[in-house]
């Protein structure tokens, strides 16, 4: 598998054009705020934790498959938590600042399912790799949503107390992710596989499997529509004014990038597992950046400030590390 800096240029490229109409509506007056709140739960609770649910469904379980699925959460635990203890270092004593504790949680946290599901769909055209990394991703979704409501709690607030399990476990993507492995790991083969074709019961499977895929679809479009919305009622200037907000995205979209690919590159892992590792955890800051700092009441419109700027940026910096990593290190994942 190669893929080249041009591919990744135009799928990057592509996403933007997806987030135009939100912009212009936004924009226009056309679409309040509160759609992307709206259009948001229909991505997390319905669209998104299909997606999750479904891409157990197109592969068939392999031993190799589920080794390569280990390596996945531990490479995506070992990243995050190098991130924080460079992060720590940088701020060790500016810790009780809340602008520091929102850029510390936008650092480290990606965007992968709202931007990094779709990039990967959109960048992988070949069915048979695009489902396995979705299942990849899966993988790297779930750590994140564990790691947000424990790492990331106590990076917000500092306070062991407000780690939350229950959230941990009531998340729909955790749920999704649950529902995904149970089929995937005990009947090891899609369900609609154990239906004869042709058969009144294959059709009908066939007919829900269908309606399942065609609403698990909408999570590109609309996750990059809800971006699109946000961009479009913020103030381009204050977005671009805040230096510590510049400071936020080189850490998330470059730092967070070299440790990625540089925990990858060398290992003897499958190529596609290196791709979804390096492209995930390089997305820009993750939305639950502004969710969590009005939750535990921090400077919510930095956060804000944080994950759109980043947003906005990681169109240069996504393919551009791409490109300085397989190019100018010779690095070839």
């Amino acid at each position: 598998m190669n893929i080249s800096f041009f591919d990744v240029l135009i799928t990057v490229l592509s996403l933007v054009l997806l987030a135009v109409p939100g912009f212009i509506l936004a924009k226009l007056k056309l679409l309040p705020q509160k759609a992307s709140e709206t259009l948001s739960v229909i991505v997390l609770y319905v669209a998104q934790t299909l997606l999750v649910i479904m891409s157990f469904q197109d592969k068939e379980y392999t031993p190799t498959l589920g080794i390569n699925m280990l390596y996945v959460a531990i490479l995506a635990i070992i990243i995050h938590l190098l991130m924080f203890a460079v992060l720590y270092l940088i701020f060790l004593k500016k810790s009780a600042n809340d602008r520091i504790r929102v850029l510390k949680f936008a650092s480290v946290f990606s965007n992968c399912g709202f931007m990094g599901f779709p990039f990967l769909q959109s960048l992988f055209s070949d069915p048979v790799i695009c489902s396995e990394t979705l299942i990849y991703g899966a993988v790297i979704i779930s750590i994140f949503n564990v790691m947000t409501w424990t790492v990331g709690v106590f990076v917000m607030t500092e306070d062991a107390k407000q780690v939350s399990i229950k959230k941990i476990i009531l998340n729909p993507v955790i749920i999704g992710v649950i529902i995904g492995l149970l089929l995937f790991f005990v009947l090891k083969r899609p369900v609609i596989s154990f239906f004869t074709p042709n058969t009144i019961s294959y059709k009908i499977t066939e007919k829900i499997v269908w309606s399942l895929n065609t609403i698990k679809e909408l999570v590109t479009p609309l996750s990059m529509i809800v971006i699109g919305i946000r961009l479009g009622g913020i103030n381009l200037k204050q977005l671009f004014l805040d230096k510590l907000a510049y400071l936020s995205a080189s850490f998330k979209l470059i730092l967070m990038s070299l440790i990625s690919i540089l925990a990858v590159a060398f290992l003897p892992i499958d190529t596609t597992i290196k791709y979804t590792v390096f492209f995930l955890l390089s997305m820009p800051s993750a939305t639950s950046t502004v969710l969590f700092s009005v939750r535990f009441e921090k400077d919510s419109d930095f956060a804000s400030v944080c994950v759109l700027l980043s947003t906005v940026l990681s169109t240069i910096t996504i393919p551009l590390m791409y490109l300085v990593i397989s190019g100018v290190f010779g690095v070839v994942i």
